[in-house]
């Protein structure tokens, strides 16, 4: 179960605008722009190196009691104090710890579920592990990783002064870049990127389209499939013993798993269609959830022109 989602900013610029602005070197409108990005887009990690974060996440993991971060709900931040000019408040001291374990459960989700392997589905010579469907991301004639991993890394962010084209600042090579609050929030992987040109977003939405609707495959990836099984089949032959019933069967269930892959279509929906049940299968009446409910339940107060990273920090 994974989700795509797309935020728009309310009253931002358009791509055009901002490029514009970029080239007419406006230096106090490109230190705020690259502030905010840099604030919400993080490639590295908050506390340290990737080494050194997960020495610390081994070190944490053998402590007894410890449970994994994604495992468990967050934690709410504590509560701001009304009082300005109180000379006993504890407040300031609970905050900056707070933020300081905030820092630690982002780093430890982070080097968990955000570092990419190109070898996940295979071993060392190349051969395909146990129940892996597919080669993965090496799986092409180049040989080259499809989604582009080691990422270049950049010491700082850049503006190119001609194109007005943006490299914001990346220390890891091997991590999905995202934003810590919705790290914290949601406990998993995910991949957060800023979109600053119509093409990407109008790349991002023709994506996301055909994610939705789940267009049919087409013939030569179907056929290459189910090569892929019967080939498999002869390297790694199946009981002898066995019927041919069940080795029929399997064949099948392997053909219907590698399929559902390609198509990214989910167990239950792939069971759907099989059994003939309707497509919408609802027990609750949906609710309307808004970005409001989800910040009053963790505790975040604030003007309500205030981002959330804003009114956490």
């Amino acid at each position: 179960l994974h989700l795509h989602m797309i935020m728009w900013l309310c009253n931002s610029l358009s791509p055009q605008q901002i490029r514009e602005r970029l080239i007419g070197k406006d230096s106090v409108f490109q230190e705020q722009l690259i502030a905010y990005l840099e604030s919400v887009h993080k490639g590295e990690y908050l506390t340290g190196t990737q080494a050194e974060v997960t020495d610390m996440r081994h070190t944490s993991s053998l402590e007894i009691g410890h449970r994994e971060f994604t495992e468990v709900l967050p934690e709410s931040p504590p509560a701001h104090c009304a009082e300005k000019a109180c000379d006993m408040c504890r407040a300031g001291e609970t905050t900056e710890s707070w933020w300081s374990y905030f820092k630690k459960v982002v780093d430890t989700i982070v080097n968990k579920c955000n570092i990419h392997s190109c070898h996940s589905n295979t071993w060392a010579d190349g051969t395909l592990k146990k129940n892996a469907n597919a080669k993965g991301c090496l799986d092409n004639k180049w040989k080259k990783c499809k989604v582009c991993f080691p990422r270049k890394i950049y010491k700082q962010s850049v503006i190119e002064e001609d194109t007005g084209h943006m490299n914001l600042k990346k220390l890891e090579a091997w991590i999905n870049t995202f934003t810590p609050v919705i790290s914290y929030i949601f406990r998993c992987n995910t991949d957060v990127t800023s979109l600053r040109s119509s093409t990407a977003i109008k790349a991002v939405l023709i994506y996301v389209t055909d994610y939705i609707t789940k267009p049919g495959l087409k013939t030569h990836v179907i056929f290459d499939c189910i090569r892929s099984i019967f080939q498999r089949s002869r390297e790694h032959p199946d009981d002898p013993l066995k019927s041919r019933t069940n080795r029929a069967r399997k064949l099948m269930t392997q053909m219907v798993n590698v399929l559902g892959a390609k198509t990214e279509l989910g167990s239950p929906m792939i069971c759907t269609y099989l059994l003939g049940y309707p497509i919408i299968i609802q027990t609750k009446s949906l609710l309307l959830f808004t970005g409001s409910h989800l910040l009053r339940k963790l505790g975040i107060t604030g003007s309500p022109s205030m981002t959330p990273w804003k009114r956490l920090r």
